[in-house]
């Protein structure tokens, strides 16, 4: 059988999430909101509302889920903090979509990306603690 560029990136991808680590893919849940934003920008920008409408619900639907796999029990402050976070980016993303702004769609895009970050450097320090137990 002949692999297409699409269908080889397309397992591939698949084969990530098959084996990615929680951090791991919650890291790849974020990108794709994020890719989401920055296509839902760029459709904007050249005038495509429809294309600007699809990539923004898909965003949505992202945050969404972040918002309602939240564990308020285990997560405590941070995790009504966090939706607070992910209730005002919802909101945040029907006022981008009824008013064409780029302006809201570009700051919940700062605020995913600084969540990201954060996210990041606690599975980062996790596994170097995780080398110095292990050493």
């Amino acid at each position: 059988m002949l692999m297409t560029p699409q269908s080889t990136a397309s397992q591939y991808q698949q084969a990530q999430f098959a084996t990615a680590d929680r951090g791991t893919l919650l890291l790849l849940v974020f990108d794709g909101a994020s890719r989401f934003l920055t296509e839902a920008e760029s459709a904007l920008h050249d005038g495509d509302t429809q294309r600007f409408a699809t990539r923004l619900g898909r965003a949505q639907a992202v945050i969404a889920e972040l918002l309602h796999t939240l564990d308020h029990r285990a997560g405590g402050e941070i995790a009504v903090n966090l939706e607070r976070l992910y209730r005002f980016m919802l909101e945040h993303l029907v006022e981008a979509n009824m008013q064409k702004s780029a302006a809201h769609v570009a700051l919940v895009r700062r605020l995913l990306a600084t969540i990201a970050d954060a996210y990041r450097k606690i599975i980062a320090q996790g596994a170097a603690a995780r080398a110095r137990d292990a050493a």
